[in-house]
């Protein structure tokens, strides 16, 4: 299994020991960019930190809309 599996299987694992609404709504799984941050900022996720507490915690969310746009 390459790095790029191990480390989506990584963040598909941390993803299962958090609930966080907009993670739920703007994280691209399929994305395998950034995959050393989502891991860390999933960790910190799943050690119950808030998305305040972790600085990368909206550049892993690439479904959020970018400034200007809106979203419901």
């Amino acid at each position: 299994m390459n790095s790029v599996k191990k480390k989506m299987l990584e963040i598909f694992d941390l993803y299962t020991k958090f609930d966080n609404m907009l993670v739920n709504k703007f994280f691209d799984f399929e994305s395998e960019s950034l995959l050393d941050e989502k891991i860390e900022v999933f960790t910190a996720l799943a050690e119950g930190k808030n998305e305040s507490e972790i600085p990368k915690f909206y550049d892993v969310l690439e479904l959020y809309p970018k400034d200007g746009q809106i979203w419901d």
